[in-house]
């Protein structure tokens, strides 16, 4: 049964087709690794970017390292309030004295990022007291409530909430959700106030919104108090780039009395939380690095974010995204497949694929939208190195292909360097017409030598001989950048530049030496052949110069380089003469016209050649036994 032969065009996009199965494949198994590679990339993207403006009504009061410190030197005040700040948790009395003096420097609504689901250690005055100021203040202030998640043989979600102590049922305190939603590497990207809305369809209404949106709700302005699944934080920078105050700042008198001065708090929002480390609320996030994001600088971001009208909107990879994944490799592969360069296939599909994530990266700074481009970036740039490794292999297959080719009557050196430039092989071989010196070399009574040696049964050894001194022509010839056109039974035809080009004083240089080095070579071989009780050979060499046409000829079953033109003609009518005359070295006046130095030139005579006139003929005496002849030419 016969294969069926398998198309040309599959064949030659082989690589791609394969890399595009294996992209359809593996992107839908990936999908998930996709989206947490584009929600990394954001966060790079946003710290890059550095730090921006945060919206100047937005405050912080923290509950931090350098107020629990003071806090625990307050033992030796002569105030009994501060007295009690020791060990925290501290009295509720002190977060109504701070929630006061907030309202009284002009902070329009406050929010704490604080558990108060039990009565207070410190007694019911305590709590009383705390009740008094939020009722006091109750359309200014939301209090944190959050849902807590167990697990176990009695799993299940419970709500944290406010104490009834701090919040009668006919007067009911603001709460705000306190929870985060993070990804599954454990980074809070989310809003947090997102998730009130998944928790309240398993728990009932009694979840209220996040404490963002809640303190907003107490705002007379419009602001953005959408819920969106999809929008993420846009974070303004590490902890600490939203204007914080000290917890204690408010509670040392000198202190608030100068910042009640100052104006800072007028017109307020203020969000007071835990940002010490002890107080366990940091979190990984966005710019958080190794210390963590303090859970009340993530609400405050969400408050800022909405105000600015401001967020992350992530459009996660779609369903089918492996598909067309697998289609750009196709396309991008099948269509940079005409550049035959290989770093130009890899830089195209590289910077394609630069762009398309450097656009990327320039949507989250400007317009606040994560696209799910990385995949496709990927893609791009893997199909450049897969196809830009296809090409190579092929060009350099393509070289050893042409190289084995060119090997046969070019020099190894000629030969690797059209070879390495094989898009200009073409216009080498394809067609040209070059100034060049041929060289022809012959010996003398083969035909009569031939009939002997098979008279005598000796053809294998004629052979030998013939293929011993065709060895050594065409290593002389390759040793001077030549190339061997062809053998012509007991003839060799050779030619100095073509395919590559060289300036015709030069050209004629290497095919002198080459020919002395012809007689040279001889002599030597003639040494070996006498000392085995054979006859030596006698050659004959001509050089001719003159314009041919050089290319590959034939057909398309058949083709060799060669050349045509009247210095082919004129150095077969010189090997005629050559023989008449009994030289050795035979040229046309062409060639000894430019032979520069002492090397000895005799006038043989005018001949007539057909097809050319009649034309002065010169021979090159050479003494191949001495050392200094071929140095003249150098």
């Amino acid at each position: 049964m016969s294969k069926l032969p398998v198309p040309r065009w599959l064949h030659r996009h082989s690589a791609v087709l394969i890399l595009s199965g294996v992209v359809a494949v593996s992107g839908g198994m990936t999908n998930t690794w996709l989206s947490r590679l584009e929600l990394r990339f954001a966060g790079v993207v946003q710290e890059t970017r550095g730090v921006r403006p945060v919206p100047d009504r937005l405050k912080i009061v923290a509950i931090d390292e350098f107020s629990l410190q003071q806090a625990a030197n307050a033992d030796l005040s002569s105030d009994p309030l501060l007295q009690s700040l020791s060990q925290w948790p501290w009295p509720r009395r002190i977060h109504a004295m701070v929630l006061e003096r907030l309202i009284e420097a002009g902070a329009t609504a406050v929010g704490f990022d604080l558990l108060f689901e039990s009565s207070s250690i410190h007694g019911n005055e305590d709590d009383a007291a705390f009740a008094e100021a939020l009722q006091r203040h109750r359309e200014q202030v939301v209090l944190g409530v959050q849902v807590l998640n167990s697990r176990g043989p009695v799993a299940g979600m419970s709500l944290l909430d406010v104490t009834p102590t701090l919040r009668p049922t006919d007067k009911p305190i603001d709460r705000g959700l306190l929870n985060g939603e993070p990804d599954s590497d454990g980074v809070i990207r989310r809003r947090p106030g997102q998730i009130s809305q998944p928790i309240r369809e398993q728990l009932g209404s009694a979840i209220p919104d996040g404490l963002a949106v809640a303190l907003l709700r107490k705002q007379s302005e419009s602001a953005d108090l959408s819920i969106h699944r999809r929008d993420l934080l846009d974070p303004y920078g590490p902890p600490g780039t939203i204007p914080t105050l000290s917890i204690w700042e408010l509670i040392e008198p000198n202190a608030y009395a100068a910042i009640k001065k100052s104006g800072l708090l007028r017109n307020a929002l203020v969000l007071v939380g835990p940002t010490a480390a002890v107080l366990q609320d940091l979190h990984p996030a966005v710019f958080s690095g190794a210390q963590g994001m303090p859970g009340v600088e993530l609400h405050a971001t969400e408050l800022a974010n909405r105000l600015d009208s401001r967020s992350l909107h992530w459009i996660p990879t779609p369903r089918a995204w492996n598909v067309v994944m697998a289609l750009l490799v196709m396309v991008a592969g099948v269509s940079v497949a005409r550049l035959e360069r290989p770093l130009s296939r890899l830089g195209l599909l590289l910077g394609s694929s630069g762009l398309l994530v450097a656009g990327s990266a320039g949507l989250i700074v400007w317009s606040g939208v994560l696209l799910p481009v990385l995949g496709l970036a990927g893609s791009l740039a893997i199909t450049g190195i897969v196809t830009s490794a296809d090409a190579t292999v092929r060009l350099q297959w393509q070289r050893r292909r042409l190289r084995r080719t060119l090997g046969r009557y070019l020099s190894p050196a000629v030969a690797a360097e059209i070879a390495n430039q094989p898009e200009e092989a073409d216009g080498l071989l394809g067609g040209q017409m070059m100034d060049v010196v041929i060289l022809m070399s012959d010996i003398r009574g083969f035909t009569g030598f031939t009939k002997e040696m098979t008279e005598q049964g000796k053809v294998k050894e004629l052979v030998t001989r013939l293929n011993q001194y065709f060895s050594e022509v065409v290593n002389a010839v390759h040793f001077e950048q030549g190339t061997v056109d062809k053998f012509i039974g007991d003839a060799v035809l050779a030619v100095f530049g073509a395919p590559l080009k060289q300036n015709r004083s030069a050209n004629v240089r290497a095919a002198v030496r080459t020919a002395i080095a012809l007689q040279r070579q001889l002599m030597e071989l003639n040494r070996g052949w006498e000392e085995q009780g054979q006859r030596p050979w006698q050659q004959v060499i001509v050089l001719s110069h003159g314009w041919v046409l050089s290319g590959n000829i034939g057909c398309a079953s058949r083709m060799d380089y060669t050349v045509i033109g009247d210095a082919v003609n004129t150095a077969s009518r010189l090997e005629t003469i050559a023989k008449q005359t009994g030289q050795s070295i035979v040229m046309s006046a062409a060639v000894a016209e430019q032979i520069e130095g002492d090397i000895p030139l005799h006038n043989i005579g005018t001949f007539t050649i057909r097809g050319q006139g009649e034309q002065q003929v010169f021979a090159l005496r050479t003494d191949t036994d001495a050392d200094d002849r071929p140095d003249t030419l150098q």
